[in-house]
């Protein structure tokens, strides 16, 4: 999410484990708001659990809302952003 995709990422985005078939059927891959030569979404691997997101579905993945960061992560002094920014 809100990530430079540079052209060192092939156009399909993701690839199988070990060249099978394994979760592909299970697996969820998201994105979102990418930029960058490779963030277009078009020639991307056709699988079911691959996804272009809306903001509202990447809101869930965020470090608020996916590991609730904002009541941990202040006092551990690590930098973060709460959002998607």
């Amino acid at each position: 999410m809100n990530t430079f995709l540079d052209d060192l990422i092939y156009p399909t985005g993701w690839s199988t484990w070990n060249g099978g078939d394994f979760a592909l059927s299970t697996l969820y891959y998201g994105e979102f708001n990418n930029t960058g030569p490779r963030s277009d979404t078009s020639s991307r691997v056709n699988w079911p659990g691959f996804h272009v997101m809306s903001a509202s579905d990447a809101s869930n993945f965020t470090v608020s809302n996916f590991i609730l960061g904002d009541y941990w992560l202040p006092q551990t002094g690590v930098a973060y952003l709460s959002g998607l920014g």
